[in-house]
């Protein structure tokens, strides 16, 4: 029985002894470990960069961060050209009935200068105003599904900042993206006798004008460009996406998405309109053009190359 206990003791004793010298043992196999590998992945590379030429590791990141940092500059670059573009809306001319009229005559723009007394006694300071205050440019479809709900409502925002001629709403319709069939005659006469559209002197409708590709018209190339989506994008992505312009800067403020209702600008529009900066967009703004995005790439009524004349 004393013999049997002996031997169970020496049994424990051996089992912790082998079980205390683990640790040891397992770092030394780590540590072999990292070294072995240390010495397979320098001679991989120094094979490598000596039978194949491929650059160190170190160049590579070296070079791709000057590419990055190149890419970096110029859209900086290209955003500092846009924000310094001396050029307003009212440095062109649109479409109508044919022919091509300055935009500021389009919406009936006047420029107001008064002269007001200064401190000193026979100085006078000179002020500029104008009498259009807030303009929204919208690119439409007549056929698209939320003309229905868009077009009544841009008619309502005419007629309640519009009526002393301070705010005036320009629609844009376009042979691009989904089929336009009809002409800008007809397409004017189908707005005003289905909607109304157009007979209210703050709602004016263009000929159709190409938006995007090498053959879009000056206008809208640079109220897209100066004025970009939250992604960055310029070019137009869907019918109905709208551009707030400052009437006195001839400046695009804010850019709103294809499906943001007309009826949310309001405030924009009355803040614009007294002189005060706009308020920081609301959260539905931003979910509505991650909404865009998406649909974007799926929706019918979706620019996109390919369909109808948008390459020309």
């Amino acid at each position: 029985m004393e013999t049997h206990l002996q031997a169970s003791k020496d049994s424990k004793t051996n089992i912790f002894e082998a079980t205390s010298t683990i640790p040891s043992t397992r770092k030394a196999f780590l540590a072999s470990l990292v070294a072995t590998t240390t010495a397979t992945v320098s001679a991989g590379v120094a094979y490598a960069d000596a039978e194949e030429g491929f650059e160190s590791i170190a160049a590579r990141a070296a070079k791709i961060s000057k590419v990055v940092e190149a890419e970096d500059a110029a859209k900086d670059q290209e955003k500092a050209l846009q924000n310094n573009d001396p050029r307003t809306v009212y440095d062109f001319s649109v479409p109508m009935s044919g022919e091509a009229v300055p935009f500021k005559d389009v919406i009936r723009q006047q420029f107001i200068t008064t002269e007001i007394p200064g401190e000193n006694e026979g100085e006078f300071i000179t002020k500029t105003d104008t009498k259009v205050k807030a303009i929204l440019v919208v690119n439409i479809k007549q056929d698209d599904p939320i003309a229905r709900k868009n077009i009544p409502e841009l008619i309502s925002l005419a007629a309640k900042f519009g009526r002393n001629g301070e705010f005036v709403v320009v629609c844009s319709p376009t042979d691009q993206g989904y089929f336009e069939p009809d002409t800008s005659a007809l397409i004017r006469l189908k707005l005003a006798s289905e909607y109304g559209y157009g007979i209210n002197p703050a709602t004016v409708v263009t000929d159709k004008m190409n938006l995007l590709g090498t053959g879009a018209h000056p206008f809208w190339r640079y109220v897209e460009g100066s004025c970009r989506a939250p992604s960055g994008l310029g070019r137009i992505q869907g019918n109905f996406e709208k551009f707030l312009v400052d009437g006195r800067t001839g400046k695009a403020v804010r850019r709103y998405p294809r499906k943001y209702q007309p009826f949310d600008i309001a405030e924009d529009i009355d803040s614009l309109m007294r002189g005060k900066p706009l308020q920081p967009a609301g959260a539905n703004w931003k979910e509505e053009w991650r909404n865009s995005d998406k649909e974007a790439e799926k929706d019918v009524y979706r620019f996109q190359k390919g369909l109808n004349v948008f390459d020309q």
